[in-house]
């Protein structure tokens, strides 16, 4: 059976973490948007844990985040360690009087072995699996500046003949500019940003948070992106916009070159670009966009039981 324990006993079975959002500076930031915090464990057994937060009688990881999942010892679990985890985890929803439980995995770029072993799991023991969203990725290790289609590199070349340039930048102004830039775009597609600013200034007291800008020769932001370092080899974009008026001036091509070289450079293997779907329903000119610029894509997995 699985028990919830302190974050001391947590951590002293599981001292590393498969991604950012499963880390205490992470949980720690978070942990008041959800009414208590869980750390749960066999009691006989520490290959695998889980943190998850109750909301409104709803267990659920993650909670304020992308995605969430499991804590485990090495990633070649026994196939019944798994199954016997997700067993104990519907008889402590039913044990604490829950209503649900509902569980988002990382893309398989963070754990190939565990999500297979998981899905298939949740889907035997009886688990409901959401329609999964589409996740994109590039593989840096092997980016030569060669492109899946030559017309990202005509792009490139004609946002340069119309004067953008791309940068990183850390002035409060650009910052601000471009995170305007992202939100418009968001709004425009119906899509909500549920991070202010400030937020993202904030998580870069737990890790590097960097912001890039394609500006016009008058210093316009026109596109803008922002990325996370919270891993040892994947860097993650979290939020990519650009002005919608000014799209066909390539200015998302040149900011997808400049961050891959840049990342490359700084010896990341991998670019998390997240989901191009929302709530399951594939935002198609974006899954193109992203796989014209080398993205391979795969799927991001959610499971939910209700008692």
């Amino acid at each position: 059976m699985l028990v919830a324990v302190s974050q001391e006993e947590y951590r002293r079975r599981f001292t590393s973490d498969p991604h950012l959002f499963i880390s205490e500076t992470f949980i720690g930031m978070v942990e008041n948007k959800c009414d208590r915090v869980v750390r749960l464990i066999k009691e006989d057994d520490s290959s695998m844990g889980l943190i998850a937060g109750i909301k409104d009688g709803i267990l659920k990881s993650p909670f304020s985040a992308p995605f969430g999942g499991f804590h485990y010892s090495h990633e070649h679990q026994f196939y019944y360690t798994i199954s016997n985890f997700l067993t104990d985890l519907k008889e402590y929803v039913r044990k604490e009087g829950l209503e649900k439980v509902s569980v988002t995995l990382p893309p398989d770029l963070y754990q190939t072995n565990m999500n297979a072993k998981l899905v298939n799991a949740f889907i035997k023991i009886g688990f409901t699996m959401a329609t999964p969203d589409i996740c994109n990725w590039a593989d840096l290790k092997n980016f030569d500046g060669k492109w899946a289609k030559y017309v990202v590199e005509q792009n490139c070349r004609k946002a340069l003949k119309h004067g953008l340039s791309w940068s990183m930048v850390t002035d409060r102004g650009s910052m601000e500019e471009g995170y305007r830039v992202i939100l418009r775009n968001r709004e425009e597609q119906g899509r909500k940003i549920h991070m202010s600013l400030d937020d993202l200034l904030e998580m870069n007291r737990i890790v590097p948070v960097d912001f890039f800008c394609v500006k016009d020769s008058d210093g316009h932001v026109l596109g803008a992106g922002v990325f996370y370092r919270g891993h040892e080899k994947i860097v993650q974009g979290i939020f990519m916009g650009d002005d919608m008026e000014k799209r066909n001036l390539g200015v998302m091509n040149l900011m997808y070159k400049h961050c891959f070289y840049h990342y490359k450079d700084m010896g990341f293997d991998y670019m998390d670009l997240g989901t191009s779907s929302f709530e399951g329903e594939p935002n198609i000119g974006l899954i193109r966009f992203k796989e014209l610029h080398n993205c391979l894509t795969s799927l991001r997995y959610t499971f939910s039981w209700t008692p």
